[in-house]
């Protein structure tokens, strides 16, 4: 999917989108040939997360921290899993 369907599904802009990829927020998307980015249902889970994280008031630094200790298999209770 193409940013503008990304940013509607999880429910942020398209310009939040493209800052969370930028900060590692998001894994950077494939590439179509053209140069578009494709997303997949995985990228909307994590801005939905993302979201979800700073409205209950964690920081952006605070979130990447659990996105790294999720992809290390780590897992500290079972709502963050």
């Amino acid at each position: 999917m193409r940013i503008g369907q990304l940013a509607e599904r999880s429910g942020v802009t398209a310009k939040t989108g493209r800052y969370s990829e930028s900060l590692g927020l998001v894994d950077e998307p494939e590439r179509t040939p053209t140069g578009y980015r494709e997303y997949d249902d995985e990228a909307v889970e994590r801005l939905r997360f993302v979201r979800d994280a700073q409205a209950s008031g964690l920081t952006l630094s605070e979130i990447q921290s659990v996105l790294e200790l999720k992809a290390a298999g780590s897992r500290s209770c079972g709502p963050v899993s």
